[in-house]
């Protein structure tokens, strides 16, 4: 079983989070010239991502949507290929409060509220209220938590993604095993990076915290 949840942040720059594995962070892209000669230091542009986000939000705000996504998994990264939970999600964020206008709730990191039947009602009171509390984290919590703890911070490039309406599409199930997956080598050409994504691989204590928030909430069983 695996269980990711990927948000999308709207504001001067994207970012992805996958909680309790890693956070990719799209951030300005440097001169070509300057890029050739040196490559930035990811660490050095992952805090100032993690401040712009944090003042952004506490001045105007952001947009958010978050897919909740889990099923099967046979990948390191718990990257899901068969679903059996799909959720999506959107919100505005300003400093410390998300408003979820679908759901109609009012929350920030400690509590919320839900607005049920024209009576607003405490969000753990609800199922689904409890459930939205656990899941969909604050993005630039997420990324001040990563920042403070003992963090790998990495430049990447964004995945390939594929139509599966591509006559090159393969099952999973029918795919070649990677590398990692089988006994024999495989050479593997590594990219250079176009230094606009970060990987963050948070701290134990971290990933663990937003792994049992996802626990708590009943989806690791299948339950909506």
């Amino acid at each position: 079983m695996g269980m990711t949840s990927l948000c999308r942040v709207t504001t001067l720059a994207t970012i992805f989070l996958v909680l309790g594995v890693g956070v990719m962070v799209v951030a300005d892209q440097p001169d070509s010239k300057k890029q050739r000669a040196k490559a930035p230091n990811a660490s050095r542009v992952f805090r100032d991502a993690v401040r712009k986000l944090d003042a952004v939000s506490r001045q105007s705000g952001y947009q958010v949507q978050c897919d909740v996504q889990g099923g099967l998994s046979k990948k390191a990264d718990h990257k899901v290929w068969m679903f059996q939970v799909y959720e999506q999600h959107q919100g505005q964020v300003r400093g410390d409060l998300m408003y979820m206008p679908q759901q109609k709730i009012y929350r920030n990191q400690q509590k919320g509220a839900i607005l049920i039947d024209e009576y607003w009602m405490p969000l753990f009171s609800d199922p689904a209220g409890e459930r939205i509390q656990r899941i969909i984290a604050f993005p630039a919590q997420v990324l001040l938590d990563a920042l403070s703890s003992k963090a790998k911070v990495e430049w990447i490039e964004p995945p390939e993604k594929m139509d599966i309406n591509d006559p090159d599409y393969v099952e999973p199930m029918d795919a070649p095993l990677e590398p990692d997956e089988g006994g024999g080598t495989a050479v593997v050409e590594k990219k250079q990076p176009s230094y606009r994504r970060i990987k963050v691989e948070a701290g134990e204590k971290v990933a663990v915290h937003y792994f049992n928030q996802i626990q708590n909430s009943g989806l690791l069983g299948g339950s909506l």
